[in-house]
């Protein structure tokens, strides 16, 4: 059985029409409605890798970048350097710009034993290799104990700087997370992205079965002096099943 990879990139959604009129959808609703338009008119081939490209042009080039905030969340499952090195080139090569100003890591490996931590770390490996290349500024984590970020700190040569926590399932922010963010001078933010932005049961009413989601990236433009979000969009990676060749 062949396979291959489709990377779908959105494309600007705030200029949909069709999730303007749903606006208040939460995250995952909002980008299976999204993939869902990008697709409409696009029939996938079985036996080639393919660039899936939405109505509306990202780029961020003919833009004044100085005025611009970037800020860039991996919802990734496999701690393997690659697929966050890809991940991170595929939207800087989308947005058409040689850095990203905020970037939070989004690390979830359903039904695993797998040492978040460790995990964390070789994923962190990568981001402190772009930090010095330039192509990041400030970085951090989503949705992890208090007890895995503060390791994760301590360990890291360039420091989380970001820390995100969902109030739905967390409720209150833990108090020693609170001491220690004000303590080391990191940014605790709250968000309403779901443990799962695309479940599978969404992966495959989307894709069809037995495809397998590499990594989501959400990208969102804004203007600095103004303070209004201009672009948004999702880039989403995975690999399908291909007809079986017969000889």
């Amino acid at each position: 059985m062949l396979s291959h990879n489709i990377l779908i990139n959105t494309g600007n959604i705030l200029s949909l029409n069709e999730v303007k009129k749903k606006a208040g959808q939460n995250p995952s609703d909002e980008l299976i409605e999204t993939l869902k338009i990008t697709l409409a008119d696009f029939e996938i081939p079985d036996d080639a890798s393919t660039k899936i490209i939405g109505r509306d042009d990202a780029s961020v080039k003919d833009l004044d970048r100085k005025e611009l905030k970037i800020t860039v969340k991996v919802f990734i499952s496999s701690p393997k350097s690659e697929s966050l090195k890809e991940a991170l080139d595929q939207v800087l090569n989308i947005l058409q710009t040689d850095s990203i100003e905020a970037l939070v890591i989004a690390y979830s490996k359903p039904e695993s034993t797998d040492d978040i931590l460790t995990s964390l770390q070789s994923l962190w490996i990568v981001i402190e290799e772009y930090i010095k290349l330039g192509k990041l500024s400030s970085v951090g984590v989503s949705d992890v104990d208090t007890d895995v970020f503060v390791q994760l700190f301590q360990w890291a040569n360039t420091k989380p700087n970001i820390v995100q926590i969902n109030l739905a399932t967390c409720c209150v922010v833990p108090p020693a997370l609170q001491v220690f963010t004000k303590e080391n001078d990191v940014q605790l933010l709250t968000h309403s992205d779901p443990h799962q932005i695309l479940p599978k049961a969404a992966l495959n009413d989307v894709f069809g079965k037995n495809v397998n989601l590499h990594w989501v990236t959400r990208y969102q433009v804004h203007v600095k002096c103004r303070g209004v979000l201009s672009t948004k969009g999702y880039l989403v990676y995975i690999n399908k099943p291909g007809t079986q060749t017969k000889r």
